[in-house]
């Protein structure tokens, strides 16, 4: 055999076992690093930040409660909107339901809801009371069938007294001896505020104010932020509507739900 030939066979197996070796060299290296290397900090949810849904009434087809061509589904559009911009000064994420004149029913509402990992809920409505023009302030409504009922008596409590600080506000919290489905229904604590009465001069003219309707918004979420801190909240108590007080909720109120065969709510789906 060739000497050479013999000499260049051992130079190309070595080489080649070299190059083995130097590829498992750079696999080790790397897999030390791999399982070696510092844990990547876990990306931050969303929800790490309190989220609160923000529902303006009616909307679209459904103008809620109308005064001297005041149309309550602009009403509480403008506090919403109002709510989203200021939220951040509050620490807060807020979700509206509608940004436009959008019609909803209250089930959509709810459903929507429910799709957004949300932390509360709080409608916002106004009242009206026909014939007795004198009534006025504002009031929050809790449901003892929202399954975090004592949850949301606290938010509903906390909203109130921020409220009670510039308007006049009931000092207990309100519930309809019929379901509202939009607080019955959520899976998650809710309140529903009455701004106002749009019947009362006094009331009519803070809600058509945007300066005024500005302030409500910066209370409500102050109420928010107070039930997220875990403040200390007076907690208000919860009465029955009575019939004088009964005031439309133009399909936000339901009666009790019906059950169908397989046991499920049927809700009113007019909003």
């Amino acid at each position: 055999m060739n000497p050479f030939r013999q000499k260049n066979k051992t130079w190309a197996k070595t080489i080649i076992v070299v190059a083995i070796l130097g590829v498992l060299a750079c696999a080790g290296a790397a897999l030390f690093i791999l399982y070696h290397r510092p844990p990547t900090p876990p990306a931050k949810h969303v929800n790490d930040i309190f989220t609160v849904i923000i529902d303006a009434g009616h909307g679209g087809r459904d103008e809620g409660t109308k005064y001297k061509n005041v149309k309550e589904k602009d009403i509480t559009l403008a506090i919403a909107r109002q709510a989203e911009a200021l939220a951040p000064q509050f620490g807060l994420r807020v979700i509206l339901t509608r940004h436009t004149d959008t019609f909803l029913n209250p089930v959509a509402r709810v459903g929507f809801a429910s799709t957004q990992n949300a932390d509360a809920y709080v409608a916002i409505h106004v009242n009206e009371l026909r014939g007795y023009s004198y009534v006025q302030g504002m009031q929050v409504y809790v449901s003892n069938k929202n399954p975090d009922f004592e949850s949301s008596r606290l938010l509903g409590s906390a909203v109130s007294q921020r409220l009670g600080a510039d308007f006049k506000v009931s000092p207990r919290l309100q519930q309809r001896a019929a379901n509202i489905f939009v607080l019955a229904d959520n899976l998650m604590p809710s309140i529903l505020v009455e701004c106002g009465f749009i019947t009362n001069p006094t009331d009519l003219k803070l809600l058509t104010d945007s300066t005024k309707t500005l302030l409500i918004a910066k209370q409500i979420l102050a109420g928010v932020s107070a039930y997220a801190k875990h403040a200390a909240i007076k907690e208000y108590a919860v009465q029955i509507s009575s019939p004088a007080s009964n005031t439309r909720h133009h399909g936000v109120m339901a009666s009790t739900p019906a059950r169908n065969k397989k046991g499920h709510k049927k809700a009113n789906r007019t909003a």
